[in-house]
């Protein structure tokens, strides 16, 4: 964080000012107005920061400065010619404090502060807050002087700020009243909060903007997202002068529905019509107003807010309202406003301090706590990882933010399981469904029907994001009618509902799944287990029928169907995996899983996970009970073990090959060879001529059997051993595994084809034909997604042929990261060398070895040997390395590189501001 002077500035009436010039004269008024900020700007080193429209946000790293650039920007807007005699009246606003660059620009909660304080000025008027004052009291600019205009509650709703004018001669110095909540030109009964107001921009504009155009806008969301503190907020700023006020009703503690136009009357203080019912008496003193009405915590009267929301919509034209609760009032006129939860980094993102609202949030109430917490570069990741456990909910940060008093950051994530326990203990000044948030999921359970709980427990078996059709296959069980009952769910702001794709997907935030879960306990075991079964068996129906699409033309469209739904096919994996030992039907489901997902798991380098999955139920003897299921699946961990792990790899194929000849199974036995044959050739001391051997009794029965998907598998795995195959034999192999992956349109296995032809014409110094063919194999990949990290490492190996470093560079991170997320060692190991032999290019020899010690232990995790063009790169880096550093720095280096984690490992190996450390992949 770093101390600056804020600057901002804006046209008053600019609207206005636009509709009277039109839009030639009033864009040579722009054009002039910024002409004089700016120069002001740089006459006394002013940074313009932003501009939008007529509004300029700077920052000074002199606050005396700041003052002197206002006055004289005020005395040159003041003295210009204004077209058609207009008199053009700029606002301004000036506070010092501090802020955090990123990428972004700059953030904290004194830039806000800045802006409210001009918010509230009028055109021609400069006010400088008290923290401005203290610092430039004695070196005001020359005959300027500061007014206290005493204390005022700006509309952030904070507490008061002392406000000065600065005045100057050539300046006006009579104003009306400032705009601020305690002006009597501003009537409303907005509360004040203890708590600052935090981010949110993006919203509260959206906010502001429907209430502009519409009469009803109703704030939805689920309990604890900030609906009431967002609302007061955009209400507070729509204050103008220009009516008859805001007003804020606050509904929580009525309970009669009879009582909510009796309520609104009395927020306004209105006085009851003897003899007259509420309503009545309510829309006929609202009749000719012109008044923004807030109704707050609208839920548990839903059907009364409606009815009196209606009438005073028909009735009295002048009325806006601004409703919160936790589903729409369902009226005609209204226009629903799901509130999100705060903004998070995305997985890709690396800014680091002030990584989105909820960040923000956590810090500012930590410090309110007593607690002094930083957003730095070590506490960010932690942060937003407990932020995002927390499904970015204010409420829920909040209560963990307080818990900090008595808990560390990472004894806090730890407990998150537990967060109904855990986050306890609000202010005690709050309702009580406010205090914990149990209480407050519990308030929303409870508004529920007896069906729609029902619902809500059962959409708990879900992880992540789900379908209709999914929730009517899983929960569709009794009298449930799960199309409305879902759809009442999202009203209730209970399951959220997001578009992806041309369809509507759903999703629990974590608290209300962890909530429900709960209570799907508490029904019952045979309720509980009735959901996850059939959760199991609808995914893996899924799978099942993706699974023949996973090798043809049509391969990309089923592979971002899985994508949406990988987290269920996980947890419906897991569940099957975790049946009892005696249970043969949970083994059969898992191998089911691992024989449907085999190409899903290849194409986006899921290896470990799939085999994580299969290898302890292989060795159960039930999993025998099927022999061709068992079998496919042994040739599933073949397929899949080489990047991983290689002798599970070899051992369940040798195993799956003598089955299969056993059970006279053709395709299963082309499978099992194919893919053995390419496993021999990862090994660390590879048999070349059992590879060889299997390879070619592959390729002559595929041929044989006629099915163009399992001949191009085979070819890529005997391929693998070209250098020891007849060139003109290669070439014409080659060539035939091409044509069939191209007639059988499988781009996953052209990909791999043609990239490693261009890495075997890498390896015979031929670098047109490898860019050619790598080219082509990342086109393939592109077809079903990204390009693989094999694919972008070959390709920055011929970078570095042709003497582009810095592309080189950028191709080994990519790769480098998709290899982190996707836990492949060999991927991060291949990705290092790469990066360490640019070093070595570079000549910085001592982070050379560093990465060369990195990527060797990454590899021997693996058990696999360096392939020969590396090894050959490694070897040349190395050599120019030891003879740049005596044998003691070397060796220090290269061990240093074997121990580090795997963070610090690839906070080393990349380029700052590319570093995939833990806080991209939490």
């Amino acid at each position: 964080m770093e101390i600056f002077t804020f600057l901002f500035t804006d046209i008053e009436g600019s609207t206005a000012l636009l509709r009277r010039l039109g839009a030639a004269a009033y864009a040579q008024v722009l054009a002039d107005h910024h002409h004089v900020i700016r120069s002001g700007l740089a006459a006394h080193d002013g940074e313009e920061v932003d501009t939008q429209g007529d509004a300029f946000f700077a920052v000074f790293s002199s606050p005396e400065a700041s003052l002197a650039a206002a006055v004289e920007m005020q005395r040159a807007i003041e003295g210009h010619a204004w077209p058609a005699t207009e008199h053009v009246l700029v606002r301004m606003g000036i506070h010092t404090g501090a802020a955090a660059k990123t990428t972004t620009g700059l953030v904290g909660l004194d830039v806000h502060r800045a802006a409210r304080l001009a918010a509230v000025a009028y055109g021609g008027q400069i006010l400088v807050s008290e923290t401005t004052t203290v610092l430039v009291r004695d070196t005001l600019p020359p005959g300027a002087a500061l007014v206290d205009l005493g204390p005022h509650r700006l509309k952030d709703l904070g507490r008061p700020e002392r406000v000065y004018q600065l005045g100057a001669p050539g300046l006006r110095a009579d104003f009306p009243p400032l705009r601020t909540l305690g002006n009597p030109a501003l009537p409303n009964n907005l509360p004040a909060q203890l708590a600052t107001f935090i981010g949110r921009d993006r919203e509260l504009a959206e906010v502001r903007g429907l209430i502009a155009s519409c009469r009803l806008v109703t704030l939805t969301g689920a309990g604890g997202t900030g609906k009431t503190r967002l609302g007061l907020q955009a209400a507070a700023e729509l204050l103008d002068g220009t009516g008859d006020g805001v007003w804020l009703v606050e509904l929580a503690a009525v309970w009669d529905s009879d009582a909510v136009a009796s309520a609104i009357s009395a927020a306004l203080g209105l006085a009851g019509s003897p003899g007259k019912p509420a309503l009545a008496g309510l829309l006929e003193a609202l009749a000719f107003q012109h008044v923004l009405i807030v109704l707050d915590n609208c839920e548990h009267l839903i059907d009364a807010c409606a009815k009196t929301v209606d009438a005073i919509l028909r009735r009295c034209p002048g009325v806006y309202l601004l409703a919160t609760s936790r589903e729409p009032l369902g009226i005609g006129g209204e226009t629903i406003y799901r509130v999100p939860s705060l903004s998070l980094p995305g997985p890709d993102d690396a800014d680091p301090p002030g990584s989105g609202d909820a960040v923000a949030l956590f810090v500012q109430r930590a410090k309110e706590q007593g607690v002094d917490l930083s957003a730095d570069e070590q506490t960010v990741p932690l942060l937003v990882s407990i932020c995002r456990r927390l499904d970015g909910l204010p409420l829920a940060i909040e209560l963990a933010a307080a818990r900090l008093r008595s808990i560390s950051l990472n004894g806090l994530r730890d407990r998150l399981d537990q967060r109904f326990r855990l986050l306890t203990g609000g202010s005690r000044a709050a309702l009580e469904r406010q205090q914990t948030l149990r209480a407050t999921v519990d308030w929303s359970y409870s508004l529920l029907n007896g069906p729609e709980q029902s619902l809500l427990r059962r959409l708990s078996v879900f992880a992540e994001s789900f379908d209709l059709d999914a929730t009517e296959a899983v929960c569709g069980v009794g009298h449930l009618d799960v199309t409305d009952l879902l759809g009442s769910l999202v009203d209730k702001s209970l399951v959220m509902a997001e578009p992806a794709g041309g369809v509507l997907r759903y999703r629990l935030l974590e608290t209300i799944r962890q909530f429900a879960a709960e209570r799907l306990v508490e029904a019952g075991a045979d309720e509980a287990l009735a959901a996850a079964a059939n959760h199991c068996e609808y995914f893996l129906r899924v799978a099942e029928t993706a699974a023949p699409h996973l090798t043809g033309s049509d391969q990309g469209r089923w592979l971002a169907r899985l994508d949406a739904d990988i987290a269920n096919l996980r947890r419906a994996a897991e569940h099957a995996a975790s049946a009892p030992a005696s249970d043969p039907a949970g083994a059969a489901l898992v191998l089911r899983f691992g024989v449907a997902l085999r190409r899903y798991w290849l194409a986006h380098s899921r290896n470990a996970e799939a085999l994580r999955l299969l290898l302890p139920v292989l060795a159960r003897p039930e999993a025998r009970a099927d022999p061709g299921l068992f079998g496919a699946a042994l040739v599933t961990v073949t397929a899949l073990g080489p990047s991983v792990d290689v002798v599970p790899a070899r051992q369940c194929g040798e195993q799956a090959v003598e089955l299969a000849r056993q059970l006279h199974d053709d395709r299963l036995l082309i499978d099992a060879l194919g893919m053995l044959s390419g496993v021999y050739f990862f090994t660390s001391a590879p048999d070349r001529e059992r590879g060889l051997q299997l390879g070619r009794e592959a390729v002559e029965r595929a041929r044989r059997f006629g099915d163009d998907v399992l001949l191009g598998q085979c070819l890529l795995c005997y391929l693998l051993f070209s250098e020891f195959i007849e060139p003109d034999l290669a070439g014409q192999l080659l060539a035939e595994a091409i044509a069939c992956t191209e007639r059988s349109g499988d781009q996953l296995m052209n990909s791999y084809v043609h990239n490693n032809a261009g890495v075997h014409a890498l390896g015979a110094g031929d670098i047109p034909a490898a860019r050619t063919h790598l080219e082509q194999a990342a086109q393939a990949a592109r077809g079903i997604g990204p390009e693989s990290r094999n694919v972008l490492a070959n390709l920055g190996w011929v970078w570095r042929e042709e003497g582009d470093l810095d592309s080189a560079r950028s191709v080994f991170e990519t790769s480098l990261r998709r290899s982190r997320r996707n836990g492949e060692q060999s991927g991060i190991a291949y990705g290092t060398l790469g990066l360490a032999c640019l070093a070595t290019d570079k000549g910085d020899w001592r982070r050379a070895a560093t990465l060369h010690g990195v990527a060797q232990a990454f590899l021997d995790r693996t058990g696999e040997a360096w392939q020969d063009l590396e090894s050959r790169y490694r070897q040349q880096s190395l050599a120019d390395v030891q003879a740049h550093l005596s044998d003691e720095q070397f060796d220090r280096a290269y061990a240093q590189g074997m121990t580090l984690s795997v963070d610090e490992a690839l906070q080393r190996a990349c380029t700052p501001g590319n570093v995939p450390g833990a806080r991209l992949f939490l």
